[in-house]
């Protein structure tokens, strides 16, 4: 597996793959990502800014990571290890008739191995509460619970760092 700067020719199969997440987290009550968020001018400013990556397996697009220092605002509210410079992962796909390959860890370790490389050992991150599924990986790939947020959803969000240093 390869991992790439995104390009705009990878949005048609990140938007097949949203879509497919999308059916698969209603089909589990799980309304993080839904018909409005996120969309492809969402994936397209990732593009534009630099910030996405296309993870490369078996020749296609197998998913996408945002990585960048953009927080929202509501993480001034979560209780973060550090009050330090960090980077943030946002929007992690991977297409659901691969998953079980690695490929979503392997995503999280080039965000991070970005930010070291940026001298930023930092990372943070979140994911809703009734995202399960994230919650596992986030915790399985070293990441620590900081609190908790609410964003625009009516359940809350889970914030997660992890030190790299």
């Amino acid at each position: 597996m390869d991992i790439r700067k995104g390009t705009k020719e990878d949005l048609k199969k990140i938007m097949d793959i949203v879509q497919q997440t999308v059916s698969i987290m209603e089909s589990e009550g799980n309304d993080q990502w839904n018909r409005t968020y996120p969309q492809d001018q969402d994936f397209l400013a990732d593009i534009e800014a630099g910030n996405l990556y296309t993870a490369i397996f078996d020749g296609k697009v197998a998913g996408s990571i945002t990585v960048d220092q953009t927080q929202a605002e509501e993480y001034k509210n979560a209780s973060w290890r550090k009050d330090e410079p960090c980077f943030v992962f946002h929007r992690l796909a991977v297409d659901p008739e691969i998953r079980g390959e690695g490929i979503a860890s392997k995503l999280i370790l080039f965000a991070e191995e970005h930010a070291v490389s940026k001298g930023i050992p930092y990372m943070r991150t979140d994911t809703y509460s009734l995202n399960t599924k994230a919650q596992r990986l986030f915790e399985k790939n070293g990441y620590v619970i900081a609190g908790t947020i609410f964003m625009d959803r009516v359940n809350p969000f889970y914030c997660y760092d992890k030190l790299l240093d």
